[in-house]
């Protein structure tokens, strides 16, 4: 707003005032990247110092200087992996990342453990080139996702079996279960939204009461990538459970089941799956 400038007598209404003309600036300066919700519950004063908190880090970010994560940390002197006895890398692994630590560089691992020596090598030879901001809020830290350099995709793929199958046998599914793609291909070439396969899921949960004696086993997990942006796989093996219907009748479903998956943007989802009992 600009200074003394007064739309209102109302402090209160200037202060919406204001709020709408950051909000109008944010827009027409990162365009659809900016957009926030009204939200009449927000007082204007938490508001308005929420928006001057993001022009005020965007233009932090723009004035930035950045150095390396290795410059970061004071240019420690380190050894290759390959000169060290793994006694010695696991040494050389905590006085690194201990460094990182104290300089707000953080190593997320999500998937591991891994060996010492794979992620020592991962960190001199490939993080410590990468760019941070030299200044960083206070409280603030860098954190780096080891799987996001290096996907396990065995790993991942595994894991959303098991979360599908665990949701398929509690009958919980919603548009917050990110395992599913956005757009299903059925095996007859139809594409059906998430919303439109959710709904004809839970038709077929909601004619029973409750699914028991469940178990199931992986017995193949398989991918490619026809090309380094896209990849395919699948997961199979076989399930069975009962399913208990509001008279008390169970019917029992045993048999193969698959799950056809897609690679995008480093993510796995389920784009197809063919369930024991389930009907396309």
């Amino acid at each position: 707003m600009i200074p003394e400038e007064k739309f209102s007598e109302n402090p209160l209404e200037n202060i919406k005032i204001e709020n709408d003309f950051l909000k109008l600036k944010l827009k027409a300066q990162y365009g659809d990247a900016f957009f926030m919700e009204s939200n009449a519950d927000l007082p204007p004063e938490m508001e308005n110092l929420f928006l001057k908190n993001i022009i005020a880090f965007e233009t932090n970010t723009e004035k930035a200087e950045y150095i390396t994560v290795y410059e970061k940390i004071g240019k420690p002197t380190y050894k290759p992996a390959g000169g060290m006895n793994p006694v010695e890398i696991t040494a050389a692994l905590k006085k690194i990342t201990a460094l990182m630590e104290q300089q707000g560089v953080c190593l997320d691992i999500c998937q591991g453990p891994y060996p010492d020596d794979i992620i020592y090598t991962f960190i001199t030879e490939e993080l410590f080139s990468q760019e941070i901001q030299k200044e960083i809020l206070p409280g603030g830290a860098w954190h780096f996702i080891y799987e996001e350099f290096h996907p396990n995709d065995k790993r991942d793929i595994e894991k959303n079996t098991h979360e599908f199958l665990l949701h398929w046998f509690s009958r919980d599914f919603n548009e917050f279960c990110s395992g599913l793609a956005y757009e299903i291909l059925t095996a007859d070439a139809r594409r059906l939204s998430r919303d439109a396969v959710l709904k004809k899921m839970n038709l077929f949960f909601d004619a029973f009461e409750t699914f028991m004696n469940d178990g199931y086993n992986i017995d193949e997990i398989h991918f490619e990538f026809p090309d380094p942006e896209h990849g395919l796989g699948h997961a199979e093996g076989r399930l069975k459970y009962d399913a208990v219907m509001e008279n008390g009748e169970v019917l029992h479903y045993e048999g193969p089941y698959k799950l056809y998956m897609q690679r995008r943007d480093n993510f796995w989802t389920i784009f197809y799956f063919v369930m024991p009992g389930f009907v396309w």
